[in-house]
């Protein structure tokens, strides 16, 4: 769901420090869609919880307030944020770290403000009450992470400090790590401003793109970008041939693209050509 970034910097400030306990808590903002606020610890079954409460909503987006907690349950957290196709922010002077960030991560838009912080690092065990990294706990986040269509050089940036450390997320790496982003802050007046950084969400001039291809014409016409790399999962919407893509990843015959209007979901390889030059 694409929010007005009023809309989010407004829900963002009063509802970033509206309580300390760990929760879940669903905001409607109109029928069918809805804020969902996660603060706290992210425990084991707390996916649940939040799947439970998303499902409601066909529209959405998710505000999170968090030092972390289970790699599973935030892994999984943003698994269904990406199936919903909901966007994800970090409120003003609040924090998202850990497994909380890589829920996080899950967003089909992501918003935090100059004084939010994100913060990763590489994924751990406890072992005699000592933080060690963990070679299955890696394997996991980074396979997590190239489902979500994120660059190899953005794997690297989030699993590269140690359980001790945090690397905490700036506009800046998140542009030269191709981890897609919008900066929102007030300005004096009150109004919200925003940047983006990361991969360009659009197609430039001269660069190369693919395109929906090879639908039969006197059929539907049209490939469906779906939610998940599977046939059940739920369609987010209708591309006509033509439809210009940039490729973010592939798993099996499924290719993890985005739109011009910066939407993004999977869709069937078959269907997908290379390449064509965009011009001005």
């Amino acid at each position: 769901m694409r929010f007005s970034n009023t809309i989010w910097l407004t829900c963002a400030l009063l509802l970033g420090s509206a309580a300390s306990a760990a929760e879940i808590r669903h905001n409607r903002i109109a029928e069918g869609s809805g804020f969902i606020v996660v603060e706290g610890e992210l425990k084991p079954g707390d996916e649940d919880r939040f799947d439970a409460g998303v499902q409601q909503y066909s529209k959405g987006a998710v505000l999170f307030q968090s030092g972390g907690g289970s790699l599973i349950t935030g892994i999984r957290m943003g698994e269904i944020i990406r199936m919903k196709n909901f966007g994800t922010g970090v409120a003003p002077g609040t924090m998202c770290a850990s497994a909380c960030a890589l829920a996080w991560l899950g967003g089909t838009q992501r918003f935090m403000s100059s004084s939010s912080r994100v913060g990763f690092h590489a994924a751990y065990r406890m072992t005699n009450g000592a933080a060690q990294e963990s070679g299955v706990g890696n394997a996991l986040l980074g396979a997590y992470l190239t489902r979500l269509g994120l660059p190899v050089s953005a794997v690297i940036y989030i699993s590269r400090a140690d359980p001790s450390g945090m690397t905490w997320l700036t506009p800046d790496d998140a542009q030269s790590n191709g981890i897609d982003l919008t900066v929102l802050d007030l300005a004096p007046d009150k109004s919200a401003t925003s940047r983006r950084v990361g991969s360009a969400p659009a197609v430039r001039s001269g660069a190369e793109y693919h395109y929906v291809t090879g639908l039969d014409p006197n059929g539907d016409n049209w490939l469906a970008l779906k939610a998940a790399p599977d046939l059940k999962s739920r369609r987010l919407l209708k591309m006509p041939p033509d439809t210009p893509l940039v490729v973010l990843g592939r798993q099996g015959t499924w290719l993890n693209v985005r739109l011009q209007d910066g939407t993004v979901g999977w869709a069937a390889a078959r269907y997908v050509a290379c390449c064509r030059h965009a011009r001005n």
